[in-house]
């Protein structure tokens, strides 16, 4: 969590659910952007019935603006609860 050492007046902590996909896919994140810090991706299976809930937080990462990846879980049919903190501040 390197993003978190730095002195901060503000932490903007950025929430959302999005769909998940294939791994190795990209998967869209509105607003996140590759200086943000990743702090917790949970997999939640599945989207229509959730009934587990797994920490997936050290396989994804921000492949570009706008979108972050798996490396090796699929998440199709799931969804993604991605925390992240905007180091744009």
């Amino acid at each position: 969590m390197s993003g978190l050492s730095k002195s901060k007046s503000n932490f903007n902590l950025k929430v959302t659910l999005a769909d998940g996909d294939s791994a190795t896919t990209n998967i869209a994140i509105a607003g996140i952007a590759t200086e943000d810090t990743i702090l917790f991706v949970g997999h939640l299976t599945t989207k229509a019935a959730i009934e587990s809930f797994a920490d997936i937080t050290s396989e994804v990462s921000i492949t570009s603006a706008g979108n972050i990846q798996l490396s090796s879980t699929s998440t199709t049919n799931d969804l993604l609860w991605v925390w992240w903190v905007d180091n744009s501040l």
